[in-house]
């Protein structure tokens, strides 16, 4: 079945779902993506330009503007609509548990350019396997990319490292490939999941110290409400990250455990819990994600405006949803 091109920014984005990648029975609905906007709500958008602004349907409204879609299309657009986070890792568990089944499996993975981006993540990952599996150093380079040790031309070489591999995790010759898979895939999530986590930080920074001078400013500080809701939203997005941060180190100590006893069974524990906080990560990161950059948009440093219009926004926009 032909689909709409996938293009990388939006497999790669924590708040963008391309509608190509989901069997729906409408297709012109496949042409177009759900995004979550500036209230955290699920929509159809039908267009994003710099001069036109953006057009989104409600899904509610969306049988107005195309009254061919069928009521299992828009239980599933709906349904859609209602998911914290559009990242693949979580897409991955909420279709499943939908039930619906993406047109081709690629479309739930990172684009290349993305996992080539994260590969300074993965590194020290990689290289703690290889010095587990290997031992010495001085047969392996421990720079390279695991898979490219099966990758070697000479034949013997290969089933040397894949032996090792296979006794050091007590599984199958047939079953490393998968291992690898597996393993590089699990590591990837969290390096993505990092990567956008590090790349709001700045924006929280401007975020909190706005919202600071608008609590210490004595005029607008009189206002009840206004000082009632900066605080409010100061405090869910410091509460955010730092739940973020946690969960992070959680992953870290379970790292450090699991190399204590690596095996399998102990990388099936660690990637069990990882999977099961990616539904979480993604939603977090992705509410923060979009006031975040509503925020630094609006506002790209804490020379942009005052506290006057700081505050303004923050009543007209950055609260709604929030």
């Amino acid at each position: 079945m032909d689909i709409t091109p996938i293009r990388d920014q939006d497999r790669d984005a924590l708040s963008v779902l391309p509608l190509a990648i989901i069997p729906l029975e409408t297709k012109v609905l496949r042409e177009y993506r759900m995004v979550k906007n500036a209230q955290l709500e699920g929509v159809v958008e039908l267009f994003n330009d710099q001069q036109a602004g953006k057009g989104h349907i409600h899904p509610r409204d969306l049988r107005n503007d195309f009254p061919s879609v069928t009521p299992a299309d828009q239980k599933i657009i709906t349904n859609l609509s209602q998911l914290y986070s559009y990242d693949v890792y979580s897409l991955r568990i909420s279709l499943r548990e939908m039930g619906i089944n993406v047109n081709a499996s690629a479309h739930l993975k990172l684009s290349e350019h993305k996992q080539a981006e994260l590969s300074i993540y993965m590194k020290p990952f990689i290289k703690r396997l290889v010095l587990q599996i290997f031992g010495n150093t001085s047969e392996v380079d421990v720079s390279t990319d695991l898979t490219s040790l099966l990758r070697n031309p000479d034949p013997q070489l290969v089933r040397q490292h894949l032996s090792a591999i296979s006794d050091k995790l007590s599984i199958g010759l047939q079953d490393v490939p998968l291992f690898l898979e597996e393993y590089g895939d699990i590591y990837l999530s969290i390096a993505y999941y990092r990567q956008c986590l590090e790349a709001i930080d700045p924006m929280v920074e401007n975020f909190v110290y706005c919202t600071q001078k608008i609590l210490e400013n004595n005029q607008l500080r009189q206002n009840t409400e206004l000082a009632k809701t900066t605080l409010r939203l100061q405090k869910k997005v410091l509460k955010l990250r730092t739940v973020l941060r946690e969960r992070f180190d959680v992953f870290a100590q379970c790292t450090n455990d699991m190399w204590q006893d690596m095996s399998a069974e102990s990388f099936g524990v660690f990637k069990k819990l990882v999977e099961d906080n990616h539904a979480a990560l993604g939603g977090l990161l992705c509410t923060l994600s979009i006031k975040m950059h509503s925020w630094s948009d609006k506002f790209p440093t804490t020379s942009s405006a005052g506290p006057v219009r700081w505050a303004d926004y923050i009543m007209t926009d950055i609260r709604q949803g929030f």
